[in-house]
């Protein structure tokens, strides 16, 4: 499902990513932790071409595209983007459009589908994620946790193959981050394809297949969830967790 191959990215002379690999396999839930600055965000957003790596090759789906060698064309970024959706800190909701109006707005722009189809779509979607009495509310009026929940809605309308999650309760308020896991853990009871940076350990104890430990720009361990987090092998890493509490 996901393969990255050899990724380096620089900001300026800053190397923030450097000789990534690894791969997901379709339905596996992986979560990305380490100290901040480590890269994790930023890799998240490599996934997604949110960044543009300087060298490397990025496969998603059956679309595979190399970086560095020479000017990666907007087809390429658009084709690799498409497989995935992406769910932020910071929601990202447009607040002059309602609950429902957010969600469908992608659907009908980008893939140009009928309304009808898409309402029903979205109706469906705000019922899995316990917002859909709300979806004539804009997103002054809810929560944080609701309004990121109607931001994985709106990631999920466009059947994404992946979704990619970049630290996705770190905004909210402690009493509301666990309606916003619950969603999650929904989906990857479901066999979503997902790769989240996350500080909640315990989460990605629960749900994650794979933990990938990131620090300076490298991932330092990976290993089974269960498996790196009460056992690590290496030494920065059991620093890490022993800083968390864990």
């Amino acid at each position: 499902m996901i393969n990255v191959s050899k990724l380096n990215k620089k900001f300026d002379d800053n190397t923030v990513l450097e000789s990534i690999d690894f791969s997901v396999e379709k339905g596996e839930v992986v979560c990305l932790i380490g100290p901040s600055g480590s890269g994790k965000t930023t890799l998240l957003r490599c996934l997604n071409v949110l960044e543009l790596p300087n060298s490397g090759t990025i496969t998603i789906g059956e679309k595979k595209v190399k970086f560095g060698a020479k000017n990666v064309s907007k087809k390429d970024i658009s084709e690799l983007r498409a497989y995935s959706g992406m769910v932020f800190q910071g929601f990202h909701l447009f607040p002059h459009k309602t609950v429902m109006e957010n969600i469908i707005e992608a659907p009908l722009t980008v893939k140009k589908a009928r309304k009808s189809t898409v309402l029903a779509d979205g109706e469906k979607l705000l019922k899995k994620v316990g917002m859909f009495e709300h979806k004539d509310k804009y997103p002054d009026a809810l929560s944080g946790g609701q309004q990121q929940r109607v931001a994985i809605a709106r990631a999920l309308m466009m059947n994404p193959d992946v979704m990619l999650f970049d630290e996705p309760t770190s905004a909210l308020d402690p009493q509301l981050v666990g309606e916003v896991l619950r969603v999650i853990e929904e989906l990857a009871k479901e066999g979503q394809t997902m790769v989240i940076v996350t500080h909640e350990m315990n989460f990605a104890k629960r749900v994650a297949d794979k933990v990938f430990f990131m620090d300076g720009g490298f991932i330092v361990e990976e290993g089974k969830a269960r498996e790196l987090l009460e056992h690590p092998k290496e030494a920065r890493t059991r620093e890490f967790l022993q800083l968390l509490g864990e």
